[in-house]
């Protein structure tokens, strides 16, 4: 791994330098911040020192520089005791962890192992955890995902019902350190709604009538790993303030309680609704809505990429088929998944396949299962007849296409056009047809 080495001190950056190369990671040793910057571009982790002579902010002015433009390059602050004010700064701002000196070059090693062990899990995925598809669209959600998975910041997940967002929390909590941590996931839209503060924060004996002993919540138990609020646009809005100072003060307290506890965990959110909207209606909070979305996954509905439904289908049928067995389509039975609009995204695709991988097992008794058209004829609902599958295909590339050339022409219909190599009227035409934004 090649690790940027940020010290000052030269007989220390020499012997951490030797360290480092023993290690097996090339290293850029560096005594200044502008040596720094010029480099951040072509590492994998960073390890710097808080102060630097002439600079005693350069460890936050670094640390805030790699997270702007290199978000999923991971950094180890380096401080002596006077400085641990500014270390905790540099984490607020995105840095992994902080190192106080001295330290055991053990303690630098293990974390830059962690480090390299959470890249490999990245490089050697074709999707995110079980997450599947190499589109553009499904390729900007994996690195969000994988921004997310290097911060420690709030996280907004949206999408919508089907498409994967406990998914993409999933991997963003396998991705991070806190993998070995528990992951634990709230759905909001199923708490009643007495007991919602009492599911999120716990409660006390005799908190409430019914409550006989002490619950443990989900901020709790969730303890240093991930707490997933799903379809937060369902939660009360008489517990969003409180929601609010849990994320604001890092502290919560449980029903009944006098002593706040602290927050170790770290908070995801989900929405299959829009946000902004529920806000601009009054039936959301600003103010959460803010604190929430610090960074932003967004997944796209699956007739926005019918190109990733082959691998998707690989992906689901290879972890649902017992060992033992594995299970494929043919292309017939291919070409009908691809001809459907998949209103339910990829949680329908995937009861879809269920069905159909059910009932080819049982009229084929060997480890070796085909799906065929038969066997997915009641699934999902009549396929579309090829020319209005076409047809549709044709019309959602054609939204994708022009919705992105007119974005990056600022909405210049004539720019756009040019770019396009198309006539003005023709694209406005598309434009007036689809419905495309301008």
């Amino acid at each position: 791994m090649e690790v940027l080495l940020v010290e000052d001190d030269a007989d220390l950056r020499n012997g951490l330098l030797l360290s480092l190369r023993d290690a097996g990671h090339q290293v850029h040793a560096v005594g200044t911040l502008d040596a720094a910057l010029r480099l951040i571009e072509r590492v994998d982790a960073v390890v710097t020192d808080v102060n630097l002579v002439g600079c005693p902010d350069a460890g936050i002015r670094l640390v805030a520089e790699v997270k702007r433009t290199q978000p999923t390059v991971a950094v180890v602050v380096m401080t002596g005791y006077a400085s641990i004010p500014q270390a905790v700064e540099a984490m607020r701002l995105g840095a992994r962890s902080y190192l106080p000196k001295p330290f055991d070059i053990a303690l630098l090693l293990a974390q830059l192992g962690d480090i390299e062990a959470v890249r490999g899990l990245r490089a050697g995925m074709n999707g995110r955890g079980a997450l599947a598809g190499a589109s553009p669209a499904m390729r900007r959600a994996y690195h969000q995902i994988d921004v997310a998975a290097a911060s420690e910041h709030t996280v907004l997940i949206l999408g919508e019902t089907g498409t994967g967002k406990e998914l993409a929390a999933r991997a963003i909590h396998r991705l991070s350190h806190r993998r070995s941590q528990p992951f634990v996931a709230v759905n909001c839209a199923a708490i009643p709604r007495e007991l919602a503060e009492s599911e999120l924060f716990g409660h006390e004996p005799g908190a409430f009538t019914g409550a006989t002993g002490r619950r443990v919540g989900s901020c709790a138990a969730a303890a240093d790993g991930v707490l997933l609020l799903d379809e937060i646009n369902s939660l009360p809005m008489d517990l969003q303030p409180k929601l609010l100072r849990v994320l604001e003060q890092g502290e919560f307290q449980p029903v009944g309680s006098s002593q706040p506890q602290p927050l170790t965990a770290r908070i995801l959110a989900a929405s299959n609704a829009d946000l902004a909207a529920l806000v601009a209606a009054g039936s959301f909070r600003q103010d959460l809505y803010y604190r929430l979305q610090v960074l932003e996954v967004s997944l796209p509905p699956l007739r926005e990429h019918p190109e990733d439904i082959p691998a998707i289908a690989d992906s689901i049928l290879g972890r649902e088929m017992p060992a033992g067995r594995t299970c494929h389509l043919d292309a017939d039975a291919m070409g009908l998944l691809l001809g459907r609009t998949w209103p339910g995204n990829v949680r329908e695709l995937a009861n879809a396949l269920r069905r159909a991988a059910a009932q080819a097992a049982m009229v084929q008794s060997d480890g070796y299962v085909i799906i065929r058209p038969e066997h997915l004829s009641a699934s999902g609902g009549e396929p579309l007849a090829f020319k209005e599958a076409q047809e549709r295909a044709l019309d959602d590339w054609s939204r994708r296409t022009v919705a992105a050339a007119l974005a990056s022409c600022h909405g210049n219909m004539a720019e756009a056009a040019k770019r396009l190599r198309m006539d003005r009227s023709a694209l406005y035409k598309i434009v007036k047809r689809l419905g495309v934004p301008c």
